[in-house]
Formats: C-alpha cells, structure tokens, sequence
C-alpha cells in the first residue's frame, strides 16, 4: 500500500501494472480489498489505483464524507499520481462518487463504469427505507459488523460462498460505525439523476440480475446518459466483483479496450 496526502487527508492506496490509468472506488463500507479479484486481471492493461476512501480501509478518518467530497479526493489523487485523465470504475456508493467525478471534474473522465449503483440513493420506496434504515439503526446498536451479519446471507447466499461472507464479515469489524453512518446518511441525500444529461464520457452500466433495484430500472436512467450502454450478470447480486469476478472482469475488460487509450 501506497499513502498520498490529498485534500489534507492521508489516503490508502494501492496501485498496480502499467498503462492508461483505471480508478476503482469501492462502495459503502468497503476497501481497495474489494477488488482483489480485479487488480491482478486490470493490472495485465492498465495502471490501476484502487484507494480506500477517507474514512474507510488504512485511509485517515476526517470529515466531511459526501459523495462530492469523496469525488474531490479522487480527482486531487489522480492529480498526485501525474494522472490527468483515467477511466473510472464504481460500485454502489462508489459508482455515486464516479458519477460526481464525471460530472464535476468531466475532463479527468476517460471512461466510466457504473455497476450495481444509482445516480440517487434517496429513500423514496418502502424498500430503500428499509435498507437505508435497518443499516442506520443496525450501525448505530451493534456497529459496522451487525450491518454485515444482516445482510451478508442476502448478497452471498449459496453455501460455497461460505468465504466471502466470512470475510465481509472480518472487514466490516474494521469500520467505524460513525464513518458508516456518515456516509450513508450523505448518501441518501445525494441525486444526480438531473444531471444525467451532462456526462459526456463513454458510460457502460453493470446491473446484477438480482441487485437491490431491478435492470428495467437501471435502464430507465441510463437512457439519460448519452450513448450509455447497459449489460445484465445473470445470477449474480449486489456484490457482482467478487460472486461474479470472470464475467465482471470480461464485460468491464471489453468495454475499456473499444475505448481510446491515452
């Protein structure tokens, strides 16, 4: 692991092979840990930069965690590393943050990936209220980790994937409860879904078939991105990089490489 101060924080990072630069950012509660099983695969390409956001993995922990902040601090680490424009890549949170880049900082953007996330996390149906709630409420009794006992069953379900859950589980006890509860309250306040339009980027959207909203609703916004494209994992659920890792790798793979590189 790398550490770089940006925006006055110490930021975690790891970086990985050689060539036109792809930025990870990982989702609520996660780490550059998360995409272990892309870094080896995009590092064959690309130079790969996979941080932990402020707050999260070996990052500094200090306020404020917005979704702009966290866009904020990945434009100025680019910066930091002589990357002026790179290809990003977000799940979930992460893929909110990518589009605040885009949107904010367009000329940073070589390409963007948008798996499994949305351009607004209000709580505008009886299931996001639930999610974002029981989270809220979970955090706040039992900490990070009784977040993820809760919902490991849900996103790794089938018995051999006994491992993952376990290591959710292991990492979520590394998370303050008050940088969880932080960032998801940020989160459910934040929309982008108006300024859709704006992006210019080439934009691939990556929507899990059994993700927590539906591939009719991806499809529904992602018609608001100009020339956006949206491809389904079938099988697969909110965590499509690591229960669906060769076909998440392909589908992200065969898109940057139809892209220029520079």
């Amino acid at each position: 692991m790398q550490h770089f101060i940006v925006n006055g924080v110490r930021i975690a990072c790891q970086i990985a092979g050689q060539g036109p630069g792809l930025l990870l950012l990982h989702g609520l509660g996660g780490s550059h840990d998360d995409w272990r099983r892309q870094i080896p695969e995009f590092a064959r390409h690309f130079r790969v930069v996979a941080p932990d956001l402020r707050g999260y993995g070996d990052s500094e922990r200090q306020e404020p965690y917005t979704i702009q902040q966290h866009a904020r601090d990945a434009g100025a680490l680019l910066e930091a590393l002589g990357m002026p424009r790179a290809h990003v890549l977000g799940l979930s949170m992460g893929g909110a943050i990518a589009l605040e880049l885009a949107l904010d900082q367009p000329g940073r953007v070589a390409g963007l990936v948008l798996a499994n996330t949305a351009p607004s996390f209000e709580l505008r149906t009886w299931q996001r209220r639930y999610l974002g709630l029981s989270r809220i409420l979970l955090a706040l009794v039992f900490g990070v980790g009784g977040v993820a006992r809760l919902f490991a069953k849900a996103v790794f379900p089938a018995p051999h994937q006994e491992r993952l859950r376990r290591r959710l589980l292991e990492r979520a006890s590394h998370t303050s409860r008050w940088v969880y509860i932080a960032s998801l309250r940020a989160l459910i306040r934040w929309d982008a879904e108006d300024r859709l339009g704006a992006i210019r980027s080439p934009v691939l959207v990556i929507g899990a078939e059994h993700d927590y909203t539906d591939i009719h609703e991806k499809r529904r916004w992602a018609a608001l991105i100009p020339g956006a494209r949206v491809v389904m994992l079938p099988g697969s659920r909110h965590r499509s990089e690591l229960d669906a890792p060769q076909e998440f790798n392909d589908v992200v793979s065969r898109f940057l490489g139809r892209l220029p590189q520079s």
